[in-house]
């Protein structure tokens, strides 16, 4: 058995929604952003997701080592979000959308594949 984890974990699901002739544009501002993100030490897990039925439609999954206090008031003023979302902002077709969830403590409801973890 695991020992359990002691550190607040947290997820943060955000769906950005912009027209389909923007996806090159998002994904060019996006890819510095993403980069300075995944430097970050508290940043464990960062995938991006798009829509096959909706191609402007995208999902981004990040877990952190955080607290929500700690996201709200440090991580979402980081200056590097500036210049992706004055680019973004605009092409938005609905208003971006984010959650935040406190991961289940300890570790009996994680998993990571072999494949995955390597």
């Amino acid at each position: 058995m695991a020992a359990p984890n002691t550190v607040p974990t947290l997820s943060l699901h955000v769906t950005i929604t912009i027209a389909p002739e923007n996806v090159t544009k998002f994904l060019e501002a996006l890819k510095p952003a993403y980069d300075a993100v995944i430097a970050e030490p508290e940043c464990t897990f960062f995938e991006v997701y798009q829509s096959a039925e909706e191609p402007g439609v995208f999902k981004f999954v990040e877990n952190w080592k955080a607290t929500r206090e700690w996201m709200i008031n440090v991580q979402f003023k980081k200056d590097y979000y500036k210049p992706y979302l004055t680019i973004t902002e605009p092409i938005y077709i609905k208003p971006r959308e984010h959650e935040i969830y406190d991961c289940m403590p300890g570790k009996d409801w994680v998993y990571v594949s072999k494949e995955m973890a390597a």
